[in-house]
């Protein structure tokens, strides 16, 4: 592969360089792939809560909307509340 590349761009490629690259991810990409994932899913879910209710002023107050809104469903599904 790594030929192939050195063929059609015309460089040669050193030691250090394709151990850089033929590198796969390690724990902490995982961890950091996962993490952003999250944080996407989060905002994307904030926004429309946002955007979907004239009631809700700004992202702030959504994300405390759903939050609260979270842990109500799981106390109703736990048979804590009401």
């Amino acid at each position: 592969m790594m030929q192939l590349i050195e063929m059609t761009t015309g460089k040669k490629f050193s030691d250090e360089q394709i151990k850089m690259i033929a590198k796969g991810p390690d724990e902490l990409d995982y961890v950091k792939s996962g993490l952003e994932e999250t944080m996407v899913v989060a905002y994307h879910d904030i926004r429309h809560a946002w955007k979907s209710n004239p009631k809700i002023p700004n992202l702030r107050t959504a994300a405390f909307y759903l939050s609260i809104e979270k842990i109500a469903n799981d106390y109703m599904q736990l048979g804590i509340f009401p």
